[in-house]
């Protein structure tokens, strides 16, 4: 599902907003606040009719008897207790949003190696698969992983695991709604001779029309207010490792305008671009430049370049997030330029 166009559908939209209110269970809606710009509601019959805050033009929300903070969505799914998927889908249903995604089941999991075509379009559709195609690969954290700082407990989160037929470690992707579109499969070796390739889709996907992470780490960067960008699927994974949970995956070096559009549809006040080491500074800023907003909302919007690699060393093609914590936050506090 592609969010950025579920929530333009939504925004400024007072008898979308009224209706999706009233139908998750708030009550005493009203919204003649912040002259107009703002509904408030409270959380049940009975409470305080101005404890729950929905700003019309971002989405943006908090329930301030609650300590919640984030947007409707994550207002609609800590009120009825759902998953992150079936609360956009209560959404869709609430205001009969369509989403043109097609789910089928692949036969034979990691042993059919048929490349299979995707929908390749401007809305971001993107084939999706049932889960019970991940039963056929060996769903277990891989130590390989663990080494490069990623524990188990998030990979767990990831479903990381192992594809027999490959040889691979797998790393399964999903769309913005977090439905299962593709694997990645890692070599499970060190050297990794010329004529290999140490990642290859297992199955293939459109990596352009998704963001590593977006599902998983969605709440979290709501409440931040704050996204961290970075090129890998292993990027947002060492950052929940070290205890962060706001990274993005883009799925290589550059940026697609599905991707900018769905992360600034997170309204987040700060953005940080964490792009490997060996990446040209223009690319970097560039991408920092399209993730900028400055119309009715305003953003800060930086990049890390360690021009003189104090840090991520000459050649390395380190990520940021594959520094120990304390050493990254020194990076980014000495190599951040704003945009």
């Amino acid at each position: 599902m592609n969010i950025h166009n579920l929530k333009e559908e939504i925004k400024d939209n007072d008898e979308l907003i009224n209706l999706i209110l009233e139908n998750v269970g708030f009550t005493d809606i009203s919204d003649e606040f912040n002259q107009g710009n703002e509904f408030r509601c409270a959380w049940e019959e009975g409470g305080n009719p101005t404890s729950v805050r929905v700003n019309k033009s971002t989405l943006s929300a908090n329930c301030f008897s609650r300590g919640i903070k984030g947007d409707i969505i994550t207002l609609v799914q800590e009120k009825l207790n759902i998953s992150f998927p079936k609360t956009l889908d209560r959404i869709s249903k609430i205001i009969n949003y369509e989403d043109t995604n097609v789910e089928i089941s692949l036969p034979f999991g990691g042993f059919f190696n048929e490349i299979l075509s995707v929908v390749d379009d401007d809305n971001g559709d993107i084939q999706t698969y049932d889960e019970s195609i991940l039963n056929e690969y060996l769903i277990l954290p891989s130590e390989r992983f663990l080494n490069d700082g990623i524990c188990y407990d998030i990979q767990e989160r990831y479903k990381i695991g192992y594809d027999v037929c490959t040889g691979r470690i797998i790393v399964p992707w999903r769309n913005l709604s977090g439905e299962l579109v593709g694997i990645m499969g890692r070599l499970n070796k060190e050297k990794i001779e010329e004529y290999e390739n140490k990642w290859f889709p297992v199955i293939s996907f459109t990596k352009s029309k998704t963001l590593f992470g977006f599902s998983e780490n969605y709440n979290a960067i709501q409440h931040a207010s704050f996204a961290m960008i970075g090129e890998s699927e292993k990027f947002p994974m060492s950052l929940s490792s070290k205890g962060i949970d706001l990274g993005l995956g883009l799925g290589g070096s550059s940026l697609s305008q599905f991707q900018a559009n769905n992360i600034k549809s997170l309204f987040p006040k700060r953005i940080l671009v964490c792009m490997d080491e060996g990446l040209d500074e223009d690319i970097s800023k560039e991408i920092a430049k399209q993730l900028k907003i400055d119309t009715f909302f305003e953003n800060e919007v930086g990049y890390i370049y360690d021009a003189e690699n104090k840090y991520l060393p000459k050649g390395s093609k380190m990520s940021p997030s594959d520094l120990p914590l304390e050493e990254m936050k020194k990076l980014i506090t000495e190599c951040t330029k704003k945009v």
